[in-house]
């Protein structure tokens, strides 16, 4: 298989790894770093960037820590100065396209972290859904199917701002014409 792009070397995606770590204001999943990572260059996959990214575990340029029983990873110090040490070895493009992906990735992760659904069943063929969007709105309503209380929740996390849209539009619509 060919591959595209500048990231070719085990040491190259190791400055990528670390470049991208800079940008981030707090722990991510390892998922979070592969989206990041990947999004950048093609010139490597992810069994490459996996063993690289293990490695500056080892090394102790990347630390773990847990948060709520979820593995999340961060920069050390070494790490930093090593990619800033060593971050004129990736082509300027590539820098560029670290940082914004991790703003994107960042972005992500804030909005999914004020988006939240529960589903509480009361009995049978009676469930409550609540959706919520952190100090913007929330919505409790009944429904009478888990498989539909599934769908609600999975639509709300996909859709939330739509969804907020569309009720407001609705609410503030003059219904008397």
């Amino acid at each position: 298989m060919i591959r595209y792009g500048f990231i070719r070397t085990k040491d190259e995606i190791k400055f990528l790894i670390l470049t991208c770590m800079t940008y981030l204001p707090f722990p991510v999943s390892f998922d979070s770093v592969v989206d990041i990572c990947t999004w950048c260059d093609e010139g490597f996959g992810y069994f490459e960037l996996s063993e690289a990214f293990s490695e500056l575990q080892d090394s102790s340029h990347i630390e773990k820590t847990l948060n709520c029983k979820t593995e999340v990873f961060s920069i050390t110090q070494k790490g930093r100065e090593t990619a800033q040490a060593f971050q004129n070895r990736l082509p300027y493009t590539v820098r560029e396209a670290a940082e914004i992906s991790a703003l994107r990735v960042i972005r992500q992760i804030r909005r999914d972290a004020q988006i939240s659904t529960q589903t509480e069943k009361c009995g049978d063929k009676d469930y409550i859904v609540e959706l919520n969007m952190q100090d913007v709105f929330s919505i409790r309503m009944n429904v009478v199917s888990q498989s539909q209380a599934s769908l609600l929740e999975s639509n709300f996390k996909k859709h939330a701002e739509a969804i907020y849209q569309d009720l407001l539009s609705t609410l503030t619509k003059n219904h008397d014409e």
